[in-house]
């Protein structure tokens, strides 16, 4: 399968459009001054040794102003543009296809599991672009559910290659479903359109009848014209909880298809569908709604689900993966599923609980680490997995695809022993932290309390026992002599995470 990528890493041009009655020439002068191309340079962390000073990088992508009186009553100098380009950005600067000048603008959000985010042109930067391009007339939100696979779209935005705005027409969408969106990890509803490939186009709009369905963000690298946007509508449903990103459901679960020899196992007819859950996470949000292990999910809000774990699902007009209608809900909202369990049906009716993280998560945020007594420690993330490259691969296979066994776990491990801890030949030892003096390690907070409650008992050595039972005793009376002197040697600043771990 063909990996997608988004739009300003693989840098592919994603643009549409239908029909306007507005003269071409005149749309030219509105959109020019509409869609902006964004500068920004953000921070380019190690992730598998993050006490390293990061690098930087610069990256350019496109976006748009929009208006949004529910959300951000009274603002004015509004633009969207996808979280990919702009996350843990240092400065983000815009100009557009009319003239040469850089505006600065400000991160207002950002919703990486959905890649987009939203930017502020600061009240004086706003009275200089409209001095010099005229008012804004934020370009009109519509409505993406309207869309159909057959449908021709349009869009505009900065591919690499020149200095004007860019076009692209005649796209057909080709598929509508639920996918995993590249830049977290995380499966939403995602438009596919047969469209130019170019770079630098990430966080173009999308338009069909002169209103924006979409925001441009991913790709195929390795294919002529698959190209995919985010739909508007997913954007309107999670611009709400932009600050309070904690209400967004993302259920994590085990499921497979009922395929004939599973439905005559377990006893269904012919005309019964559903999915299997094989596994949940232990106080996660399926756990926590009622659901177990080995439920049979037949239904969710009144819509049948078949042997493929579809639904048909009225707003799009098509078959969708069920977990469409939870993904269409944020936590406290009403929720009802049928089940069958141990071969009885049973109806679950609540509200949706919140979620917990991956063992193995993609992180947007600097990464959890601490020093101590000469050795690095890292919670493993899917960023350090891409740092590490070949080195990290049995990390990948064994944990990247696993689930956590109890409520916030995660991996840590062991990716560097400094020289001055005394060991020649350290391979054997960057491995994952399995137990500290008996305790299983939970997480890197975890690990790093229960090294500082043994120090305060007076404990003078640890034995950590790492993956393999190989065993790391750890000097607890000599370690902050020893971080004294690796900070200064290596001209390290933070010897554990700026401003404490992140859950």
């Amino acid at each position: 399968m063909k990996r997608a990528l988004p739009f300003s890493l693989s840098l592919i041009l994603l643009l549409v459009h239908a029909g306007s009655a507005i003269s071409a020439e005149r749309v030219e002068s509105v959109i020019e001054t509409q869609v902006v191309r964004i500068f920004c340079t953000r921070n380019a962390g190690y992730y598998h040794k993050p006490w390293k000073s990061p690098d930087f990088q610069t990256v350019r992508a496109s976006g748009f102003f929009f208006q949004d009186e529910k959300n951000f009553p009274g603002k004015r100098g509004l633009i969207l543009t996808n979280a990919h380009a702009v996350t843990m950005a240092q400065s983000i600067r815009i100009s557009n296809g009319r003239e040469k000048h850089r505006y600065d603008v400000k991160l207002l959000g950002v919703c990486n599991t959905a890649d987009f985010a939203v930017l502020e042109m600061e009240p004086e930067q706003l009275d200089a672009y409209e001095r010099r391009n005229g008012k804004i007339q934020p370009m009109e939100l519509g409505d993406s559910d309207i869309l159909r696979v057959g449908d021709k779209v349009l869009g505009w935005g900065y591919p690499l290659g020149g200095e004007r705005i860019s076009k692209s027409e005649q796209g057909e969408i080709s598929r509508i479903e639920v996918s995993q969106y590249v830049y977290s990890g995380d499966s939403w509803l995602v438009v596919q359109a047969s469209l130019q490939q170019n770079r630098g186009n990430s966080g173009g709009p999308v338009l069909k009848d002169g209103k924006v369905v979409g925001i441009a963000f991913q790709g195929v690298k390795a294919s002529d014209r698959i190209n995919y946007f985010i739909p508007i509508n997913l954007v309107r449903h999670l611009i709400q909880v932009l600050t309070k990103q904690d209400m967004i459901p993302q259920w994590r679960y085990l499921a497979q298809h009922m395929f004939p020899k599973l439905k005559e196992f377990y006893n269904l007819g012919p005309d019964q569908g559903g999915v299997l859950l094989d596994y949940i996470i232990p106080g996660g949000g399926p756990d926590r709604f009622g659901l177990k292990p080995r439920d049979i999910v037949m239904e969710i809000d009144g819509h049948p689900i078949d042997n493929f774990g579809e639904i048909f699902f009225t707003p799009l007009d098509q078959k969708i993966l069920f977990a469409e209608v939870l993904n269409r809900k944020l936590v406290g909202y009403p929720l009802t599923m049928k089940v069958i369990r141990e071969g009885k049906p049973i109806e679950l009716t609540g509200t949706v609980p919140p979620s917990l993280p991956k063992l193995v998560p993609k992180v947007f945020t600097p990464a959890n680490y601490f020093i101590f007594g000469g050795v690095g420690f890292v919670e493993l993330t899917l960023n350090c997995l891409d740092n590490l490259g070949k080195s990290g691969d049995k990390f990948r296979a064994k944990y990247a695809e696993e689930f956590p066994r109890r409520p916030y776990q995660k991996v840590v491990i062991i990716s560097e022993v400094f020289p001055e801890y005394g060991l020649v030949d350290t391979s054997a030892y960057l491995t994952r932290v399995e137990s500290a003096e008996g305790e299983e390690v939970l997480n890197i907070a975890h690990l790093y309390d229960t090294i500082e409650a043994l120090i305060k008992k007076g404990r003078k050595k640890a034995l950590l026992k790492l993956t393999s039972d190989i065993e790391l005793p750890l000097d607890l009376e000599q370690a902050a002599a020893l971080g004294d002197q690796i900070k200064t040697k290596y001209g390290i600043l933070y010897m554990k995470t700026p401003g404490g771990f992140r859950e």
